[in-house]
């Protein structure tokens, strides 16, 4: 493992970030093996989806989707080490083994045997690798904005600037430019016209008062992962929804998940940016009800 990622975990420490964590009564700090995962479980419901917020946005970005969530399902919803409160101690490096690893630990923590995956863009990797490791484990996979690794490996080329690239310098530089990413980058995810007020001010609150956001470090794990073949077992139902606006996925191609399960569902959120689940909640609730049983 490079240990670039040691400065992070050494940030964290001085910041503090895992101890301002506490913003509502259903969130708590689970502690694991590689760090402390900040969690919200809603606790009760037949069927469990579990959520990684796509950063910069955090666990309050889902507040409102949650709570019409909650009406039909258990919802529990963790921010990736390095984003939001979460932290690692140095030894989480974004890779894939290394994300299956802390995902099964936060579902023995919380007793689940089985699981509904709603994982957004660069999460929606995490969720395939995971998916194809313990299939036994999951229920539905719910992908957001995530293409194949090939199309994502271009948008980062395109999208994510070369000295956030570059190990240990850009663990240096990232705290001095994350508000000003966490800043811009709804300006390019949203749909022209959209006021990005709100998601803005709940990022950036966050990151004040601790937060992080590890852009750096997950761009530079999943390099790593980029010859993966994340093909799964076609008889797990996954689901893709993506928004067809979102500039800063202007010509991806979404149809390339295709790749990694030929069965699956790739459904279309037009007028909508990079985030679907949050800007369409209505629709993508009532989306899920329909694909979760």
């Amino acid at each position: 493992m490079s240990k670039q990622f040691n400065i992070d975990a050494l940030r964290f420490s001085l910041k503090g970030t895992s101890k301002k964590f506490a913003t509502h009564s259903a969130i708590r700090m689970i502690k694991l093996s590689m760090g402390n995962i900040r969690i919200l479980d809603t606790k009760e419901g037949k069927e469990t989806i579990l959520i990684i917020p796509d950063g910069p946005n955090i666990i309050e970005h889902y507040f409102s989707l949650i709570k019409k969530l909650e009406k039909s399902f258990r919802v529990i919803i963790f921010d990736l080490p390095g984003f939001g409160f979460s932290t690692h101690n140095g030894n989480y490096d974004y890779s894939f083994q290394k994300t299956n690893q802390l995902i099964i630990e936060l579902l023995d923590i919380v007793q689940l045997p089985k699981v509904n995956l709603v994982f957004p863009c660069a999460g929606g990797f995490f969720g395939l690798a995971f998916t194809q490791a313990y299939p036994e484990k999951v229920n539905h996979l719910m992908l957001i904005q995530t293409p194949s690794l090939g199309e994502m490996k271009k948008w980062t080329k395109r999208i994510v600037p070369n000295y956030l690239k570059k190990p240990y310098l850009s663990q240096v530089l990232m705290p001095f430019v994350e508000n000003k990413f966490a800043n811009s980058w709804y300006d390019y995810a949203l749909p022209k016209g959209v006021d990005g007020t709100t998601y803005k001010s709940v990022a950036l609150k966050a990151i004040k008062n601790g937060a992080t956001f590890c852009l750096c470090s997950l761009t530079q794990g999943l390099t790593e992962e980029m010859d993966t073949d994340l093909s799964i077992d076609a008889s797990i139902p996954m689901t893709l929804v993506y928004g067809t606006i979102d500039f800063t996925h202007k010509g991806t191609n979404f149809e390339s998940i295709l790749q990694y399960h030929s069965k699956a569902d790739v459904i279309a959120f037009e007028q909508c940016g990079h985030f679907p689940d949050l800007e369409k909640e209505d629709k993508f609730v009532q989306l899920l009800k329909e694909k979760i049983s």
